[in-house]
């Protein structure tokens, strides 16, 4: 598997260092080569082979940041070139493919140098395409929602530069200013009051609350649904070239995911909760979520209907528009019995006397904490992508359940395809992968053929 590890040369350039690329594409080849990259020397952090950002957001932050994006980029661009790379790559093969790295991300020429007719024409104004774009998606209810979100937060970007981009006119550098606008909005706001410096942003696009500090997650997801708009204009026409193709995106980071054991959702099942009849009623529902697997909102949306033949049947809301499978999950005798203990609730159409999902959430908190299950989990933090050590009752909610359901089945099956027919998700898809927690119980069988 192809590694790339950064160092600065000893060369000096006004207190800046080229980057120097120890890469290796293969056991049998490693190759150092130069970067055409100049750094800050005080800015490099040897350990880690990165650069130190600021935390305070200015001119010093944006630049680093640019520069960071272009050696994450450079580094994705060599592993990605090892797949057609020939068995005779040599030295010299890897310097010319820097050399086209750094050609492919070369500024554009300015338009206005060019009398084409085609050079002049700015294209399309982003917001127009964004409502072009929603308007055709909108048989997909659950989309055109985040991309009105998108919209309005990219609206408010070019507010904030104060130039009205049109789709032409996107770059990479634009693309660059988008992410760190989205890391420091938050701060446009003391006390809940948005600074006057910033106001006429809000006179113009408002927004129901302040923005929240973002995680890179949620950066990832604002950005990649700005791309998908984006790659939708040039299928259609509307723009020649996204300027995504010279932009990579980081991914999203995601922790190992924690769930409750068999032996805990028993504790909890059977904990008595008679001083609290209303919090024993969200027991039960969330135990039913957990024999069932389901994404809250499909749960909420459960009837009397649903029940066919001893099981449960329903078309997930996230693939409605896509395979639009039937998913079955038949009834476990637990299941069985809770929901005939609420069968003859009066006056309710939904399986079960569902709260909002809010008070839900609290209350799952609520139960796991009174009933003692407060085993420490390690879970990532979104924002800090830092690890955190917490016991498990503090990082409950409703999507738990769904992941009782999957860790438990692959901890005793472990097959991919049953259980997502049984969770929705796609054949092959990379969020069931994180599901898959490999215990040491299903290491020891295999390694079994060695005794």
């Amino acid at each position: 598997m192809a590694s790339t590890k950064f160092e600065i040369s000893k060369k000096d350039r006004n207190g800046t260092s080229e980057l120097i690329v120890r890469f290796c594409y293969d056991r049998r080849h490693s190759y150092r080569l130069h970067t055409n990259i100049w750094v800050p020397q005080t800015a490099w952090n040897t350990t880690k082979g990165k650069l130190v950002i600021p935390r305070m957001h200015g001119k010093e932050h944006n630049e680093l940041s640019q520069q960071q994006a272009q050696i994450d980029e450079l580094a994705s661009f060599l592993k990605s070139e090892c797949i057609t790379a020939p068995d005779s790559a040599d030295k010299d093969y890897w310097i010319k493919k820097i050399l086209e790295f750094h050609k492919m991300n070369a500024p554009q020429p300015d338009s206005s140098s060019n009398n084409s007719d085609e050079s002049q024409n700015p294209g399309m104004d982003t917001i127009e395409a964004f409502r072009a774009f929603i308007k055709a998606k909108s048989a997909n209810n659950k989309c055109e929602p985040h991309m009105d979100v998108t919209m309005r937060t990219v609206k408010r970007f070019m507010l904030y530069i104060k130039r009205d981009l049109r789709l032409n006119e996107w770059t990479r550098t634009d693309l660059a200013d988008l992410q760190s606008f989205l890391q420091i909005e938050h701060t446009f706001f003391e006390k809940g009051q948005c600074k006057k410096k910033y106001q006429h942003i809000y006179d113009t696009e408002p927004v129901s609350t302040p923005p929240m500090v973002r995680g890179g997650n949620t950066i990832y997801s604002i950005m990649k649904r700005f791309r998908i708009m984006f790659n939708w204009c040039v299928k259609t026409g509307l723009v020649d070239k996204s300027p995504f193709q010279a932009f990579q995106l980081s991914g999203c980071v995601y922790g190992t995911p924690f769930y409750m054991t068999i032996d805990e959702l028993n504790h909890l099942y059977n904990y008595d909760f008679s001083m609290r009849p209303k919090l024993a009623i969200q027991r039960d529902i969330f135990v039913l979520q957990s024999n069932l697997g389901m994404r809250v909102g499909d749960f909420y949306n459960l009837t009397t209907a649903n029940l066919v033949n001893g099981a449960i049947e329903y078309i997930p809301g996230k693939t409605l528009h896509d395979t639009g499978a039937v998913v079955r999950v038949p009834l476990t005798e637990r299941a069985k019995e809770i929901i005939n203990r609420y069968s003859t609730t009066a006056n309710r159409l939904s399986l079960m006397p569902f709260i909002c999902p809010q008070k839900y959430n609290e209350a799952i908190k609520e139960m796991l904490k009174l009933a003692g299950i407060d085993r420490v989990v390690t879970t990532l933090n979104p924002r800090t992508r830092q690890e955190e050590q917490h016991p498990i009752w503090e990082k409950a909610s409703s999507h738990m359940a769904r992941r009782n359901f999957i860790g438990n089945l692959y901890a005793t099956v472990q097959d991919p395809s049953l259980i997502s027919s049984m969770t929705g998700h796609r054949p092959g898809s990379r969020a069931f992968e994180r599901y898959r927690a490999i215990h040491d119980d299903i290491k020891k069988p295999i390694l079994k053929i060695f005794d």
